[in-house]
């Protein structure tokens, strides 16, 4: 029905202008747009309407529409959230699927036995498998990286043992001094024999320049652009980023969490001389499925290329066996335009839910659904010690006052907010009753929930957890509470500022 409306509007287009260019004298330009303008105007609202989504972005779309009429035709061709431009997309899901399945019959990754975890770890592995999460894997060893230097030591040092392929994926990407440095690594590996893949948002890392890249790709390197920004299909791809953070090391280390590659991400910038983040060194069964996740990924860039098949990827050389013995486990969620559904979304929803004593949550960017936003003021108001662990500078104006707005019912039902005090807090992590931890990609907003191609590794019952749990002590220690009483203190002016960028929370 949708897509037959929109036909119908283009045609109509098509026939308009077609009069237009034969005889001019027909159809006046003024005449013509004022045809064309609200139709196209009651077409979009037609579909926006007709696609059923949350009150709050339909309302949000309205809005822009009514008062905003040429940019909101603009951002509804660029950033319109519609299930008909997601079909393209939607056959990722299967075929990843299809793959982790070949993966999970050849490598027996199995599902953890309940014995090996508590009877609320092992049924919280079970709902987030059938919410599209992959299994959880005992056997896997991971270290909580603090910030970049901890961080970008160890992916140094890996990318310089590798001896087989080495696989690496960001969002952003930079031609610093860092991303120069990890470049260079992989460059001399590459020229050893070394199979690597590089992976880089179309986007995200739109600012990398022939001039960087060709060094990698005359030693060698396979380079690949997700959804290039300039590009036929930039209407339909423009607001699917992948915002995933991978690196693989023959399979046997991996790395994901929140931080991309940049000076800034070392405390290099003039805005934020000091960045918070955190990080996850992976090492055992559950890089299977962040394998998985990255060949998938690997596999649609290059879709176009016949050089590339499924079955070329299916050996021991990418999934090796693993002699990794600790306690605990690990499971592995991906989520995004292909999903059936908010699979990283419900997985929190999930470990939230099954809290009795905390819920701590450090995002730089806080813009919940509404049954996020709901789960939280009612574990609040029902005793549960729920933190929020957020920025006290932002990198972005709108994403601030946006996430501001959802403060206030928080607040009331008891929850408290901790404005990171010394630079900016851009680690994503979720911690549930000193138990159960979420560290990933994912920031606790909408975008990232429904939008963006997303990971996140759920931690059960491993030392990483309490490492996780000193460090967010450490945080609020460097962090001040905000109280009800001085929230309240704002000007009108912000007030207002807050609700207006929380009307298009939805579309950010």
């Amino acid at each position: 029905m949708k897509n037959r409306v929109l036909q119908i509007v283009i045609v109509v287009i098509i026939v308009l202008l077609g009069l237009f260019a034969m005889n001019r004298s027909v159809i006046r330009l003024s005449t013509l747009v004022g045809i064309l303008w609200p139709l196209s105007l009651i077409g979009i609202g037609f579909i926006i309407f007709m696609e059923n989504r949350s009150p709050q972005s339909t309302l949000a779309w309205f809005l822009i529409l009514a008062f905003l009429p040429a940019i909101g035709v603009l951002l509804y061709l660029l950033f319109g959230r519609s299930r008909w431009r997601r079909k393209k997309h939607l056959h990722r899901a299967e075929e990843q699927r299809k793959l982790f399945r070949e993966i999970l019959a050849g490598r027996r990754l199995n599902l953890a036995p309940s014995s090996l975890l508590s009877e609320k770890s092992d049924y919280l592995t079970r709902i987030i498998q059938r919410f599209g999460g992959g299994p959880a894997a005992t056997d896997t060893k991971t270290e909580l990286l603090t910030n970049g230097d901890e961080t970008f030591s160890e992916i140094l040092q890996a990318i310089e043992n590798a001896t087989h392929h080495i696989h690496i994926q960001y969002y952003i990407y930079r031609s610093d001094q860092i991303g120069t440095a990890i470049r260079d690594a992989l460059i001399q590996k590459a020229e050893s024999g070394v199979i690597v893949r590089f992976l880089f948002d179309g986007l995200g890392s739109n600012k990398l320049r022939k001039r960087f890249l060709q060094p990698m790709k005359d030693a060698g390197i396979e380079v690949v652009e997700f959804d290039p920004i300039f590009s036929p299909w930039l209407l339909e791809t423009v607001n699917y980023r992948n915002h995933r953070k991978i690196v693989i090391v023959d399979g046997v280390i991996g790395f994901t969490g929140g931080l991309n590659v940049g000076d800034e991400y070392l405390g290099r910038s003039k805005k934020f001389p000091v960045w918070r983040d955190s990080h996850l060194k992976i090492e055992g069964k559950a890089l299977y499925k962040l394998q998985a996740i990255f060949l998938e990924d690997w596999l649609y860039a290059t879709s176009g290329n016949s050089n590339y098949s499924w079955d070329a990827y299916m050996n021991r050389s990418y999934f090796p066996d693993h002699g990794v013995q600790t306690e605990g486990a690990v499971q592995i969620v991906a989520s995004g335009p292909s999903s059936d559904d908010t699979s990283i979304r419900n997985a929190l929803l999930a470990i939230m839910t099954s809290a009795k004593k905390s819920i701590w949550i450090a995002t730089p960017y806080f813009i919940p659904d509404q049954e996020t936003l709901t789960l939280l003021r009612l574990s609040a108001a029902a005793g549960i010690d729920v933190r929020i662990l957020y920025p006290g500078k932002s990198d972005s104006v709108i994403s601030d006052q946006a996430s501001q707005s959802y403060f206030t019912p928080l607040l009331k039902t008891g929850a408290s907010i901790y404005h990171y005090k010394d630079g900016f807090m851009h680690a994503k992590i979720v911690l549930v009753d000193d138990e159960i931890a979420t560290i990933g990609t994912a920031n606790m907003d909408i975008r990232s929930f429904e939008l963006n191609y997303e990971l996140a590794a759920v931690l059960y019952e491993s030392e990483t957890v309490l490492d996780i749990k000193r460090d967010f002590e450490q945080d609020f220690n460097d962090s001040v509470r905000i109280t009800w009483d001085s929230f309240q203190k704002r000007s009108i002016l912000k007030r207002i500022l807050e609700s207006l960028m929380r009307l298009i929370s939805p579309l950010l």
